[in-house]
């Protein structure tokens, strides 16, 4: 355990960070990385647990993600709350739950964050914990769909019929299968059960088709002729076809 932590932090620290597939984060009010553990770096798009350390997230992460984190960082210390926040990263719904660690004497206080990958049913979340659906998304395989793919693909992962999909979007069910296609060649998926699949690992919901869309995170790395290394495109990409019906 690093000299950066005080006694307290380091106890609940360690008793989290011991639990396999955990990961397990502790961060300042700005959003500084105090500390992550190897999962923690996995999930949230790769890199090393020495590139996260020391960092804040606006330099790690696209500015409105950072932002979003800091703002529940903030909350998390001045108000006592418990959060459960739900995001999308990577084109995976992940769950991170915000815990305010008191520090020693002087030492300042900070946020713990235990992530998984996956939704807790809502039944089984402690009461004094508030869940909190972020406005942003990283997309990852899926930022190739339109707003309306992402709103058809998330009731295919809900196993509605393509009917029923059209009553609810007020589409023809023609319209709903020419999207349905469109999705199958973008994702390389070319039946209802793979989209499905792939829809239940985001845990697509239709609202999330309206989040604002960030990029990945993105890690500088020194090469031999001095080019910065980037994880993933940055951009969403801009498709002409990628119109809303």
């Amino acid at each position: 355990m690093s000299e950066s932590y005080n006694r307290s932090e380091a106890k609940v620290f360690d008793r989290f960070a011991a639990i396999p597939g955990l990961g397990v984060g502790l961060l300042e009010d700005d959003g500084t990385i105090v500390y992550i553990n190897d999962t923690a770096a996995r999930m949230y798009g790769g890199g090393t647990v020495e590139e996260h350390t020391g960092r804040r997230l606006g330099v790690l992460y696209p500015p409105e993600w950072a932002a979003e984190k800091v703002e529940l960082l903030q909350r998390v210390i001045e108000t006592d709350e418990r959060l459960v926040v739900r995001y999308i990263w990577g084109g995976k719904r992940f769950e991170v739950q915000y815990q305010k660690i008191e520090g020693d004497g002087d030492a300042p206080t900070r946020v713990l964050l235990t992530v998984r990958e996956g939704i807790t049913d809502d039944d089984l979340i402690p009461d004094d914990f508030k869940v909190v659906t972020t406005g942003t998304a990283n997309f990852g395989p899926l930022s190739v769909l339109s707003p309306r793919e992402l709103e058809v693909l998330a009731l295919i992962g809900q196993g509605k019929s393509a009917k029923v999909i059209g009553e609810l979007l007020e589409l023809s069910p023609r319209t709903v299968e020419r999207h349905r296609d469109s999705i199958g060649k973008k994702l390389d998926k070319h039946d209802r059960v793979s989209l499905a699949l792939v829809a239940q690992a985001a845990g697509l919901e239709l609202r999330d088709a309206h989040l604002t869309p960030v990029g990945p995170m993105v890690i500088e790395r020194p090469k031999s002729r001095g080019m910065p290394t980037v994880d993933a495109e940055v951009k969403r990409p801009s498709d002409p076809a990628n119109a809303r019906d």
